[in-house]
């Protein structure tokens, strides 16, 4: 049987891979969902359109719906 020896540099690269992957695992699960979005092209047909209304001006910001709405900023 082979015996692993694991010198203070591998502890410490051990320890900083430990440290960063719960990081590492969002990034991928972020990946993923970005994968899913681009996959889905009725999804991408949506958000094209909607960036197609905000350049030609067919949307409006919060502020100016409340006040369209007659709503007091401070009710919402």
């Amino acid at each position: 049987m082979v015996e692993t020896v694991f010198t203070e540099e591998d502890r410490k690269n051990l320890k900083t891979l430990a440290e960063e992957l719960p990081m590492i695992r969002l990034l991928l699960e972020e990946l993923v969902e970005t994968l899913e979005v681009l996959e889905d092209e009725e999804l991408m047909e949506s958000i094209k359109a909607s960036e197609r209304d905000i350049q030609e001006g067919k949307v409006i910001g919060f502020d100016e719906l409340l006040k369209e709405l007659g709503i007091d900023e401070q009710e919402v």
